[in-house]
């Protein structure tokens, strides 16, 4: 991978990080406002499925070609997994409050876990 792809790979992943922290903002002031920001969550979760979509080759790439992640792509991806587990239990509390109109949206949220997931246990096989 040559350094301007690893630095895409950077850059979008510091991307996503952000666009999961503006979702767990978003969510966060519909705690305080219950009934709002639904279709917030919405657009917040297209940007981050974008954003997704463009990295998830970077990444393929990057783990063909590289045994182990360098320092910050591991700890951007470390961040970006932290930032998801702790918006899983903010999601959890609004679906309890608002079933209905959360019942489409946290598949969606599951799914985008599942990729952070999977490559977390992807780069962790590889370090065994």
């Amino acid at each position: 991978m040559l350094a301007h792809e690893e630095q895409t790979l950077i850059d979008y992943t510091i991307k996503l990080k952000q666009q999961y922290q503006s979702l767990s903002e978003i969510v966060d002031a519909i705690e305080r406002e219950p009934g709002r920001g639904v279709e917030a969550i919405n657009e917040q979760m297209k940007q981050i499925k974008q954003t997704e979509d463009l990295l998830r080759p970077l990444r393929e790439r990057y783990q063909e070609e590289h045994e182990h992640a360098s320092g910050q792509i591991k700890a951007l991806t470390d961040e970006t997994i932290d930032v998801v587990k702790s918006l899983m239990p903010k999601l959890a509390g609004l679906e309890k409050a608002s079933v209905d109109s959360l019942r489409r949206l946290f598949p969606k949220i599951q799914g985008s876990v599942r990729e952070v997931q999977m490559q977390n246990a992807y780069r962790g096989n590889h370090h065994a």
